[in-house]
């Protein structure tokens, strides 16, 4: 009997000895760092769009790339009637997407003309934004609303 206990407590102690040592065993074999993201595949978008819904009438300012990047960063201003709006909670501010292939600035006009910045009659709404990836600068391009109702 005290030969199987003895040998339990050994077989438990290189068990215990084993678990403890394998976390530092592979904490030295670390994957290699990605690649840095390259531009090569991706493309700046600015769109608008006002569909007879107008409800649903936005402008998109982002990248779109084929494949996955590290980091995507989208800046873009809305102006209306050429004066700059300050736009809550991300319209105004880079927005910088991580581990994505898209990243985009949606600006809401319907809500934006009626609700939360009203301004009554027709107004020509339009942003203006940039994007960067792998340092390198896409765009500026430009995208404006031409409807009568916003």
């Amino acid at each position: 009997m005290a030969l199987t206990v003895r040998r339990s407590a050994a077989a438990f102690a290189l068990v215990v000895a084993v678990t403890l040592a394998l976390p530092a065993l592979s904490a030295g074999k670390r994957n290699p760092p990605p690649p840095p993201d390259s531009a090569a595949d991706c493309i700046f978008v600015a769109e608008a769009s006002v569909p007879d819904y107008l409800v649903i009438a936005s402008i998109n300012i982002g990248v779109s790339c084929a494949t996955q990047k590290q980091s995507i960063t989208v800046s873009a201003e809305l102006t209306r009637d050429g004066v700059a709006l300050f736009v809550l909670p991300l319209g105004s501010a880079p927005l910088t997407c991580t581990n994505a292939s898209s990243c985009f600035i949606g600006y809401d006009l319907f809500s934006i003309d009626t609700v939360t910045i009203a301004a009554p009659g027709s107004q020509r709404y339009c942003a203006t934004g940039s994007g960067v990836v792998g340092g390198t600068l896409l765009g500026p391009a430009t995208a404006c609303e031409e409807d009568d109702r916003l």
